[in-house]
C-alpha cells in the first residue's frame, strides 16, 4: 500500500535542514536599471571582484607596513602590557585586557620583535575583510558590498592600523564575526518562530560569546548591547530582548569588577589631572556635541582622503550635512524592512554615540571613528540606493559616482604613503630601526635602549615610558605623563615621588609638541619635574649620559 505524503518540513528521524540565508533581491520585479545592471554584474563577477579586492589590500598593506613602534603610546602598551602578563604576571585590564592577552601568545616565543608582532594587525585586517564579506554576501546589494569591501580595503587609515598593534584591526575582526553570527541568529529564529530556545541555543551562543569578547576589547565595546537590545525590542523578539538583558548585566559586573580599567577616568573633566574634579551632566552633553563635530566633521572626512590630516577645522554645517546623510540611510533601511543593514544601524548608532558621550575632547583620534567608517558608508551608500531603485539612468549614475570619488581620494591618499614608507620600510627590514623618527625620536628611543646598561632594579623616569620599554627590551620604566603643580615647584615632593616609585633616574628629551616643527617647542613635563631638584640640590642631580648634538636626550642620576 502506498503511504501517505508526510507534511512539509517533517521527516522520520530527521530534522530539517536550515535554509540557506535570504539572497538580497527587490520585492517585485523591476525593468532594468544602472542599480539592478551593477548588481548582476558584481554577481556574475563576485570571485573575480572578492580577489582583486583582496589581493588591493593584502599589497598595499605590505606596501604601507610601518615596521617601527608608533609615538602614540598605545602602541608600545600593548605590546608591554602582554610582555608584563607573561613575565610578571599582570593582569592587563587597562583599555580592555582581550588584546594584550591575544598578544602575549606571541610575545611568549616571539618576545618583543616589532615586526612580528605588527604584522599579526595585517593578518587580522585580512580576516576582517573577509569577514565583512561573508557576513554582508547575499543580504545587501552586490554593488554596496563590493564598494564597501574596496574602499574598506585601499583606505589609508585603516592600512596605518592595520601594521600598528593597536586593537583596531583585531577588534573589526570581531566586530565583523559578530554580525555574521547575528545574521545566522535571526535566519534560525525565522526557521524556528514559536519554538523554544532549544531550538537556536546554537546560534545564540557565539552571538553572546562575541558580544563579551568585544566587550573585554573596548571598554566602549559593551555599548553594541545597546543596539542589540533595541534590535529585538523592534523587532518584538522579547524573549531575546530579555537574553541580551542577562547579558548586559553579566558584562557590567564584569566591567565594574574587573579594576585598573578607564571606568573611573572617563569621569574627570580632565583624565590627567584628578584635581580638576569629575564632570556634570551639561559636561557630557557639551563633550557630546564637541565629539559630533570632531569626528563627523574633521576626523571622517580625513579617513576618506577629503581633508589632509593637518586639517584640523570643524563646521557644524558639515556635521549636520553628515548626520542627515546618515539618517536617510537609517530611514530607508527602516522603509525598505532591511533587517541586516538594522542591526547596523542601530549597533552603529549605539556605539558612536556612547563614543561621543563618554569620552573627553581631548582624546581626538581617527581610531575611535575608524572601526565604523565600512558600516556608515554601507548606510550612506544603501540610503542612495533605495531612494533612487526606481529612477533613471541619470539620477542612479549621480549616486554611484560617490564610490569612485571617494575611491579616488583615497587611493591617492594611499599611493602618496607608500611612495613616502617604502624608503623608509627598506631601512627598518635591512636592521635601522631608527629610520622613519625625527632626530628628537631617534635621540630619545638610543639613550632608552642604553638604559638596558643601567643596574636591572635602578627604574627610570620618563615621559614616555612604554616606547623606552618596548626599545629597551621590555625593561621598566616609570612613566609620567603629567606634572602637578605641587611636584613643578617643590623640590623635596619630587625627591619623595622618586623614592615612592624607586626611580632613580630621569630621562630628559626634548620630544617635540608638534612632530612635524622643530621649534624648539617640546613636551617639558620631565623638565619641569627635574629643575625644582636642579635648583635647590644641585648636587644630588648627576649627568650620566646624552644623546645627540641639537634637540638631545639626557639622563640623569638622582643621588637621594
Amino acid at each position: 500500500m502506498a503511504q501517505p505524503n508526510k507534511p512539509a518540513g517533517k521527516s522520520s528521524g530527521t530534522k530539517p535542514r536550515d535554509k540557506k540565508p535570504p539572497v538580497y533581491s527587490s520585492s517585485k520585479k523591476e525593468p532594468s536599471t544602472l542599480f539592478s545592471s551593477l548588481d548582476n554584474w558584481a554577481a556574475k563577477n563576485s570571485k573575480v571582484l572578492l580577489i582583486i579586492i583582496l589581493g588591493l589590500g593584502a599589497l598595499f598593506s605590505l606596501l604601507t607596513f610601518q615596521a617601527r613602534m608608533d609615538i602614540g603610546g598605545d602602541d608600545s602598551g600593548y605590546i608591554l602590557r602582554a610582555y608584563y602578563f607573561i613575565h610578571k604576571g599582570i593582569f592587563p585590564s587597562y583599555q580592555g585586557p582581550l588584546y594584550p592577552l591575544v598578544l602575549s601568545i606571541f610575545v611568549s616565543f616571539l618576545g618583543i620583535n616589532i615586526v612580528l608582532l605588527k604584522f599579526l594587525s595585517i593578518i587580522f585586517n585580512f580576516i576582517a575583510l573577509v569577514l565583512l564579506y561573508k557576513a554582508f554576501k547575499g543580504r545587501i546589494p552586490s554593488f554596496i558590498l563590493y564598494s564597501v569591501l574596496l574602499l574598506t580595503a585601499v583606505n589609508t587609515y585603516i592600512l596605518n592600523y592595520a601594521s600598528l598593534t593597536y586593537n583596531e584591526a583585531f577588534y573589526m575582526v570581531l566586530q565583523y564575526a559578530f554580525f555574521y553570527y547575528f545574521f545566522k541568529l535571526q535566519d534560525s529564529i525565522q526557521q524556528n518562530r514559536g519554538s523554544a530556545l532549544k531550538a537556536t541555543w546554537r546560534k545564540w551562543l557565539p552571538v553572546a560569546v562575541l558580544i563579551f569578547l568585544i566587550t573585554i576589547t573596548r571598554n566602549i565595546g559593551i555599548s553594541c548591547l545597546g543596539g542589540v537590545l533595541m534590535y529585538f525590542a523592534l523587532r518584538k523578539q522579547f524573549r531575546y530582548l530579555l537574553y541580551t538583558g542577562i547579558l548586559s548585566i553579566a558584562c557590567a559586573l564584569y566591567m565594574k569588577t574587573q579594576g585598573g580599567g578607564q571606568g573611573g577616568l572617563l569621569l574627570l573633566k580632565n583624565p590627567y589631572n584628578a584635581s580638576e574634579g569629575k564632570r556634570h551632566f551639561s559636561d557630557f552633553v557639551s563633550d557630546f556635541f564637541q565629539n559630533s563635530d570632531l569626528y563627523l566633521s574633521k576626523r571622517f572626512y580625513q579617513i576618506l582622503g577629503f581633508k589632509s590630516d593637518i586639517d584640523m577645522e570643524t563646521s557644524s554645517w558639515l556635521t549636520f550635512f553628515t548626520v542627515a546623510f546618515l539618517l536617510l540611510g537609517i530611514y530607508r533601511v527602516i522603509r525598505s524592512k532591511n533587517q541586516p543593514l538594522l542591526i547596523v544601524a542601530l549597533y552603529t548608532l549605539s556605539m558612536m554615540g556612547a563614543t561621543f558621550i563618554v569620552l573627553q575632547t581631548r582624546w581626538d583620534q581617527p581610531r575611535l571613528i575608524l572601526i565604523y567608517i565600512p558600516l556608515i558608508l554601507m548606510l550612506f551608500l544603501y540610503g542612495l540606493y533605495d531612494l533612487f531603485k526606481k529612477s533613471g539612468w541619470g539620477i542612479q549614475m549621480l549616486s554611484v559616482l560617490f564610490v569612485p570619488i571617494i575611491f579616488i581620494s583615497e587611493m591617492s591618499s594611499t599611493l602618496k604613503k607608500t611612495k613616502e614608507n617604502l624608503p623608509i620600510l627598506s631601512k627598518n627590514l635591512k636592521g635601522d630601526i631608527y629610520a622613519g623618527f625625527t632626530p628628537d625620536w631617534v635621540n630619545y628611543l638610543k639613550l632608552s635602549q642604553w638604559c638596558e646598561n643601567l643596574p636591572k632594579d635602578s627604574l627610570v623616569a620618563c615621559r614616555k615610558g612604554p616606547m623606552s620599554s618596548v626599545y629597551a627590551n621590555g625593561r621598566e620604566f616609570v612613566n609620567i605623563a603629567t606634572v602637578d603643580s605641587v611636584h613643578s615647584t617643590n623640590a623635596d615632593s619630587v625627591i619623595a615621588l622618586l623614592k615612592k616609585t624607586h626611580a632613580r633616574y630621569f630621562l630628559v628629551a626634548s620630544l617635540r609638541s608638534n612632530p612635524l616643527v622643530a621649534d624648539g617647542n617640546v613636551l617639558n613635563g620631565i623638565h619641569r619635574l627635574i629643575a625644582p631638584v636642579a635648583r635647590k640640590y644641585p648636587q644630588k642631580i648627576k649627568l650620566i649620559r646624552q644623546e645627540g648634538a641639537s634637540e638631545q636626550a639626557q639622563l640623569f642620576e638622582v643621588q637621594y
